[in-house]
């Protein structure tokens, strides 16, 4: 997308909406290009990982453990799951907000 296509495009919006537009698309594009380079891939499978990792330790707990004691244990690896959770959904929000008006502003 050139710069004239995209400034035609944001122009579509309401003025105070435009700015938005335009995060979201400069959001997206940082974010792909981020995940794009090795660094990036790394930090995306280290939160895979990290989720893996505490699900595998919840499920240890809670087979090694009586009830009570296994939900006192497993609560700050399902605290940190959802952390991560959040975070990569919030990354994926990003990405399809950003594809979505890049689509658009191509058509």
């Amino acid at each position: 997308m050139t710069h004239d296509e995209l400034k035609d495009y944001i122009n579509n919006f309401q003025p105070h909406q435009r700015e938005t537009v335009a995060k979201q698309i400069i959001d997206s594009e940082l974010l792909a290009k981020a995940f794009d380079t090795h660094e990036g891939k790394m930090i995306l499978n280290n939160a895979v990982d990290l989720i893996s990792s505490d699900v595998t330790q919840i499920v240890r707990y809670c087979g090694e453990n009586p009830p009570a004691e296994a939900v006192k244990r497993i609560y700050t690896y399902a605290a940190e799951i959802n952390t991560v959770y959040k975070l990569m959904t919030d990354w994926a929000n990003i990405l399809i907000r950003g594809s979505e008006h890049k689509e658009k502003a191509e058509k």
